[in-house]
């Protein structure tokens, strides 16, 4: 056999190999929307983060295993919901349904007293999810705000027991009927970041949330300060499968800043696309790219997952540019905006997109998370944040700080045998959530509504009436003709990303069914064929997978972006 046809047969393999394994994580992730698991609770204390922190190329970390996870509450109620896991959640009420939406407005109460100034968050026709500290059956108040003042004063029965961050309150005599004045104490680990049970008009319940907004605007500090505060876009790309992905993306990218410098008080600012293959490509005129290193694999053999790539990618980036923009929103090829961005941003604390599948305090993971941030607490273990570092907001100063930290841990992690099995795919977005505690960034604010996932997600706002910023396409979507959505099976109608791995969708893809009832899907269609149609030459980069500016319709082209010879304007 000659050696080429051996390289390219080893090529092929790997491919295979690789798709086979993102299949089969999406699955799995896919089926956890409908079938999760319980919370539990963990609780450890110690250090081991020194090594991790330190800057350079090299991961000096040695694996340690901590102890198993220790159950609390065994009267916990499952926190859930579309984007949090659980299979026994049990929800407050037993009898009441969600027939129509609502916009559940927060009233806020500061309390001060025994319980220290803290902000009680209230939501109306809304029940909230969470593990159960004390029961409603055995816990009657008069009012929600005595409930709310409950919740404040809770003192949990032991050091390492979970505290009081959400309560649900039933005070209408008529609709609550023996439920009526039952005051629910609970805790949910990052409570913005998990859709409520239940809301509308036919929800009796009131809910609460101590000390953070689950329906927050983002951007506040600019609104109130009247000054935009400006960012970069950089979006980390490789390979053919986002080849054509991030042609789309940019596209829409420009669109919504055009957009958003009409409206004015616009914060987009300028965009990288950050191209770690360490060799330039054809779109380096159309796109504004910086091109970086892969991660050697001399340092680590990772040939099957090219995204270890991506934190040695933004190590780079980061010490070699100079941007004017002092944030930085992180994203990837197959997100298409939906509106125009705003720094999502309150004061200089990173804001980011909750993922339900990354869950380092979770009881099964806990001793995981541990060896890389050694020995510490529950209460810490739940400061690290359900995010990957796409879509995230941060600063640049931030950012030079972590992304060192970031790529130390990613290898760290893909060398423990437990940890790569265990986080699979989305093993380096735990890297970078981790690497963000361990340099001492123990908060970011979660906004739900700054990318929806179809076709999980359905409609172009939340039920709270927030609207969705990112289209993440992600999943797979199945339909039958009829319209009928069909999870888990190729449906007679179907559109996935990786159809496409090697080569770019062809223009004019068929429109979903017409029954179908996922406004998301049909928007992200109807995307990919107004960007395929109006950039330039799609039909011969269909074909070849290359791009090109030397078609007869490049003569009439009227996209701005591109000059008369077809190369882009950055």
């Amino acid at each position: 056999m000659a050696s080429s046809t051996r390289v390219v047969i080893v090529a092929v393999a790997f491919t295979v190999v690789a798709t086979f394994y993102s299949l089969s994580e999406l699955h799995r992730m896919s089926a956890m929307h409908a079938d999760a698991e319980t919370t539990k609770f963990a609780t450890h204390t110690g250090d081991n983060n020194r090594i991790l922190r330190a800057g350079g190329q090299t991961s000096a970390i040695s694996s340690t295993s901590a102890g198993t996870g220790q159950v609390g509450s065994a009267a916990s109620v499952g926190t859930t919901a579309a984007t949090t896991s659980t299979s026994t959640a049990v929800a407050t009420a037993t009898t009441t349904t969600t027939t129509a939406a609502t916009t559940a407005t927060a009233t806020t109460t500061t309390t001060g007293g025994s319980s220290g100034d803290h902000k009680c968050y209230t939501y109306e026709h809304t029940e909230l999810w969470g593990d159960v500290v004390v029961w409603g059956t055995l816990n009657k108040k008069k009012t929600a705000g005595e409930c709310c003042d409950a919740c404040l004063n809770y003192q949990p029965t032991g050091a390492d027991e979970p505290g009081c961050n959400v309560w649900v309150y039933c005070g209408d005599e008529v609709k609550c009927g023996s439920q009526h004045q039952q005051c629910w104490l609970k805790h949910l680990v990052h409570p913005e970041a998990s859709k409520p049970a239940r809301t509308g008009p036919q929800t009796p319940w009131t809910s609460g949330t101590i000390d953070v907004d689950i329906n927050a605007d983002p951007g506040t500090d600019a609104k109130a300060s009247g000054a935009p505060r400006m960012f970069h876009t950089v979006t980390s790309a490789q390979g053919a499968a986002v080849h054509w992905q991030v042609r789309i993306h940019y596209y829409w990218w420009k669109k919504r800043k055009e957009e958003c410098q009409k409206q004015g008080n616009c914060e987009m600012g300028g965009f990288t696309r950050l191209l770690h293959s360490g060799q330039s490509d054809d779109l380096m005129d159309e796109l504004p790219t910086v091109v970086v290193d892969p991660l050697p694999q001399s340092m680590v053999e990772h040939s099957w997952y090219v995204v270890l790539n991506r934190p040695y990618a933004f190590v780079q980036w980061t010490q070699r540019v100079k941007i004017p923009e002092p944030y930085v929103l992180m994203s990837e090829p197959d997100h298409i905006y939906l509106r125009p961005m705003p720094n999502f941003m309150k004061g200089n604390a990173p804001a980011a997109f909750p993922f339900f599948y990354i869950e380092p305090s979770k009881a099964e993971n806990v001793h995981i998370t541990k060896k890389f941030t050694g020995e510490i607490t529950q209460k810490q273990l739940e400061e690290i944040a359900p995010i990957g570092n796409s879509p995230t907001f941060m600063t640049f100063e931030d950012m030079k700080k972590v992304m060192p930290t970031w790529m130390n841990v990613s290898i760290a992690v893909f060398k423990d045998q437990e940890a790569n099995s265990v986080w699979g795919w989305v093993q380096e977005m735990y890297g970078f959530t981790i690497a963000l505690w361990i340099n001492g960034i123990k908060h970011v604010d979660l906004f739900l509504n700054m990318q929806a996932q179809p076709p999980w997600d359905q409609e172009m706002h939340m039920a709270n009436g927030k609207p969705f910023y990112i289209l993440h396409y992600t999943y797979g979507m199945d339909y039958k003709l009829s319209g009928e959505f069909t999870p888990g099976k190729f449906g007679e109608w179907r559109f996935d990303k990786r159809t496409y791995g090697s080569r770019p969708p062809p223009r004019h893809l068929g429109e979903p069914p017409k029954n179908m009832k996922n406004d998301l899907v049909r928007a992200l269609i109807n995307s990919i064929n107004e960007a395929s149609a109006a950039l330039p030459c799609w039909d011969q980069y269909a074909e070849t997978g290359k791009a090109v500016y030397d078609c007869d319709e490049i003569k009439t082209l009227t996209d701005p972006r591109f000059k008369k010879d077809g190369k882009g304007i950055a």
